[in-house]
């Protein structure tokens, strides 16, 4: 098997999305303008947009790139997701209606990991199935959906950020569909490789 040259620029920019997920949750937590704080989230979530891109049109494709790309994506968004909803929890600024579009925004993550948890302690080992177009979709809904519910926290006229995140939750619930369709179909195919 060839060996991958991972020092690449798509890795590196997928990197950057995980080092961006730190000074995020910081910025949460003291109380940053929430504006900084949705534009960082962007910037984060473009490196997700330019990764691909480069990898794809550059002949930089790797698999260790692929599952990190995946992995970056999760850290980002759970890590903002979290921290924001405890933020907001301390602070008593909390609200059903928030929680309720950030649990639509997650959808995909809530139904995969503990699917990927069990796949993980019976087989020892994290499947990742190729990533789909349905896939992609629900991470650029959550891109957009996510910034908008942290304004609407401070800017009441974004009140229609929950439609984006109605919109996001169903894609994620698709994208989870064929993950989960996925990681059975890759499962069989390593059983039948034993």
């Amino acid at each position: 098997m060839e060996k991958e040259n991972i020092f690449n620029i798509p890795n590196a920019l997928t990197l950057i999305r995980i080092l961006i997920t730190f000074p995020l949750i910081y910025l949460i937590f003291t109380d940053a303008s929430i504006l900084y704080i949705a534009l960082i989230f962007i910037i984060g979530m473009l490196t997700d947009f330019f990764d691909g891109f480069i990898a794809r049109n550059f002949n930089l494709k790797t698999e260790f790139g692929r599952k990190f790309d995946m992995f970056a994506d999760r850290v980002l968004m759970i890590g903002t997701a979290v921290s924001f909803l405890i933020k907001l929890f301390i602070s008593k600024k909390l609200i059903k209606e928030q929680i309720f579009q950030i649990i639509l925004i997650l959808s995909r993550e809530i139904i995969l990991f503990p699917i990927i948890l069990i796949v993980f302690i019976l087989k020892r080992k994290i499947i990742f199935p190729q990533v789909r177009i349905i896939g992609k979709a629900t991470t650029l809904f959550q891109s957009i959906s996510f910034p908008l519910v942290l304004l609407n926290n401070y800017y009441s006229f974004l009140s229609f950020s929950v439609y984006f995140a109605i919109f996001t939750g169903i894609l994620g619930l698709i994208s989870s569909f064929y993950y989960t369709k996925d990681i059975i179909k890759e499962i069989k195919n390593l059983k039948t490789i034993e």
